[in-house]
């Protein structure tokens, strides 16, 4: 069963006052602040002035901290994020046969590998996604967190599809194990996942913060339950808003969700060069992404669960539909969280190992999309017979 996704530039009745203002009062001190520090020499995107990205970034602008880009690779040649991106991994099988086989090359040294695997976006939707995230300062379109790191792992195939949801839990795993601060999923589905959700535990166990998007559907459709991983608890579940501070009307949405970022007509790098217009929860997730890589940034001693709460606490509360908000960067970096109090143990497993334990087989995992309908899935626990596996566009 394919996924429905954004895009179509189609704008919600409602309007948030509060959040129009702030984009307006963001990008003229966004303007200012560039000719004292030349952060930006053009007009600042409207989803950067929406979370007031440009007003922290005196304060932090990422430098230091790593995000987990799982998708379908990234571009490490887009002059928007030369020197950006790390060596990464794939978990693409390059040569199908009737029995898919599990690859993980990127990791090891060398050219080929990192530019045939990790650093290269035959599709193009992880490019997007990191670029929202840690595109370059001097670039056309600058990243909410301009000096962080990409980790590129590939688990999207030439179709941005893939099979096995478990295979996106080894990702989070391996990249995990590999430096990863932030691990950004722009991707999901309607089927829970055992092995998947044993990765989640795995990356809340590292101090690890895991950002999915909420999913995206057929605007005349009945409405869908978030996407999973995003409704695990533990997991920051982020839907989309458009320019007017509304929630966009094909975003899910639910009581899992979190927050909300822009997520309509947003200008991401595309391989090769250039840039291209992105509407869609993948793309909302991304700069929440970035907002949370610039609270680690500003505050390398805090824990997830504070930069969790530091954007949560802090968000633009609006319209219906977007959880604590929309997400305020700049509020997040200034704000001040303390680490929660540590509680008694209690007999059992945490809520997340839980999931993990109770989720109903893995089944086909979607991506959020581009501008294209479709569906998109990957991992190693197992396939549901019968169904189309689902891709990204």
């Amino acid at each position: 069963m394919g996924l429905s996704l954004c895009n179509d530039p189609v704008l919600m009745g409602d309007r948030s006052a509060r959040f129009v203002l702030t984009c307006l009062c963001s990008t003229l001190l966004a303007l200012l602040l560039s000719a004292h520090t030349g952060w930006a020499s053009t007009p600042v995107a409207w989803h950067l002035s929406a979370v007031r990205a440009p007003d922290a970034w005196p304060v932090a602008t990422g430098a230091g901290v790593t995000v987990a880009v799982i998708d379908s690779g990234v571009d490490a040649d887009h002059p928007a994020l030369d020197g950006s991106v790390l060596p990464g991994r794939s978990y693409v099988d390059v040569d199908p046969g009737a029995e898919p086989r599990l690859l993980a090359f990127g990791s090891d040294p060398g050219p080929v590998y990192e530019r045939a695997f990790g650093q290269a976006d035959p599709v193009g939707h992880g490019t997007a996604v990191a670029g929202l995230i840690a595109g370059s300062a001097e670039s056309r379109y600058p990243g909410v967190a301009p000096d962080a790191e990409i980790l590129p792992v590939r688990v999207l195939d030439d179709e941005n599809r893939y099979h096995d949801s478990a295979m996106v839990g080894a990702a989070v795993e391996w990249a995990v194990d590999n430096g990863a601060d932030i691990v950004n999923l722009s991707l999901g589905g309607h089927y829970d996942s055992p092995a998947f959700a044993e990765a989640i535990a795995y990356a809340e166990q590292h101090d690890v913060l895991i950002v999915a998007c909420t999913g995206n559907q057929r605007e005349e459709a009945p409405a869908e339950d978030v996407w999973f991983p995003a409704r695990v608890s533990e997991v920051l579940a982020v839907t989309g808003a458009d320019e007017h501070g509304d929630r966009w009307r094909t975003a899910v949405t639910g009581e899992e969700t979190d927050l909300a970022a822009p997520g309509a007509n947003l200008y991401a790098p595309k391989p090769g060069g250039g840039y291209k217009s992105v509407t869609g929860t993948s793309f909302a997730s991304a700069v929440v992404s970035g907002a949370a890589a610039l609270v680690r940034s500003a505050h390398p001693e805090w824990s997830a669960d504070q930069v969790r709460r530091a954007l949560t606490e802090t968000a633009v509360a609006g319209a219906p539909g977007l959880g604590e908000g929309i997400v305020d960067a700049a509020a997040a970096v200034e704000a001040e969280v303390l680490p929660r109090v540590a509680e008694p143990a209690e007999a059992g497993i945490s809520p997340v190992l839980s999931a993990a334990a109770t989720a109903a087989g893995g089944g086909l995992i979607g991506v959020s999309a581009l501008l294209l309908r479709g569906g998109r899935g990957a991992r190693r626990g197992g396939r549901l017979p019968g169904r189309p596996r689902t891709m990204a566009g």
